[in-house]
């Protein structure tokens, strides 16, 4: 698998996000937009990669659009987080895989995992045989602070404050933007840390329910092309979804990238099989969900968080919904 190259594709759809043009983005940066989403042995060196990052600052207008990007993406559109979720029981856990797998997206950081009693730390060190590719260096140790403190959010299922944040990077004048995504002090220094109440370092991560994953590989058995009625391409996606759907926060810039197309492409391609995005997502959360149900020992809550319901409250209306029923008593009716 090409970790680098799912970077890029995850990079540049949301590049699209923001009303950048791609393929001219791409074609002055040295490569096009279909080899990266379509060649097998698309490749690109850092070369490319600081001319890619400077022209994508200066059409941009955003110095911190490495930040921004961080905040937004998923671990999921670097398709390592299966292995995360399927061997990590605590964040400590998941935060030494991802120090083991940072190398596959790039090369000029690693990660460390710092205990210091009260507090853990996240270092990132970087290589300075890279030290001539300022804009990739600045950039990517800015979206992996973003990213690392926003995969937290999204595996502890609320939404942590470190105790203070370090960057060498920092300026003063892009505070606001600091604090709204990294909601801490942050101080000028030449490594990047976060640092964290020791507290969270063993918490559970509740989408390592191993019984639930073993139930959704048996659902996704029973149900290869079981969408009734529509057609191949929508059928395709709510089988994709359906494979993936233990990653509960997949968002459909990830599912465009594994389709080869930008999201706009997938949303089009939908419409004319008459279903939009969302109704295929819904249609997934409703049969696994139903699934899950009538065949697990978990608990209504776990069944709730691992299909991206923030509350339990909100699963049990959207149940009642696709059923008439509360999850409760259909449990009590169809076990």
């Amino acid at each position: 698998m090409n970790y680098k190259r799912i970077f890029l594709q995850a990079l540049l759809l949301f590049c699209e996000q923001q009303n950048i043009d791609i393929e001219k983005l791409a074609s002055i940066s040295g490569f096009k937009v279909q080899d990266l989403f379509s060649a097998k042995d698309f490749s690109i060196d850092h070369n490319k990669l600081e001319l890619l990052w400077r022209n994508l600052i200066q059409n941009s207008g955003d110095e911190l659009i490495g930040l921004r990007f961080g905040a937004t993406m998923q671990i999921a559109a670097l398709d390592a987080v299966g292995q995360i979720i399927q061997t990590s029981n605590t964040v400590k856990d998941a935060l030494l895989q991802a120090a083991s797998l940072i190398h596959l997206f790039t090369d000029m950081f690693s990660m460390q995992l710092i205990d210091n009693g009260e507090t853990f730390s996240i270092v990132l060190k970087k290589n300075k045989k890279f030290k001539n590719y300022p804009n990739t260096f600045n950039q990517m140790g800015d979206f992996l602070m973003a990213f690392t403190l926003h995969e937290l959010d999204g595996l502890l299922l609320k939404s942590l404050h470190p105790i203070k944040a370090e960057m060498p990077t920092f300026k003063a004048e892009h505070l606001p933007i600091y604090d709204e995504i990294l909601n801490c002090p942050i101080q000028k220094k030449e490594s990047y840390l976060l640092e964290f109440d020791n507290k969270y370092l063993n918490t559970r991560i509740i989408t390592a329910n191993h019984d639930l994953q073993k139930l959704l590989l048996k659902h996704v058995e029973s149900k290869e092309n079981s969408y009734e009625g529509k057609k191949e391409f929508s059928a395709a996606i709510f089988n994709f979804l359906t494979a993936n759907s233990y990653l509960f926060s997949i968002s459909v810039e990830f599912v465009a990238s594994n389709f080869n197309m930008s999201v706009r492409t997938l949303q089009r391609k939908l419409k004319e099989e008459g279903v939009s995005y969302i109704q295929i997502v819904e249609e997934v959360k409703k049969s696994l969900a139903i699934h899950y149900i009538q065949n697990g020992s978990s608990s209504v809550k776990e069944i709730a968080h691992i299909l991206g319901y923030a509350e339990t409250s909100g699963f049990a209306k959207a149940f009642k919904k696709w059923t008439g029923k509360s999850p409760t008593t259909y449990r009590k009716q169809n076990i």
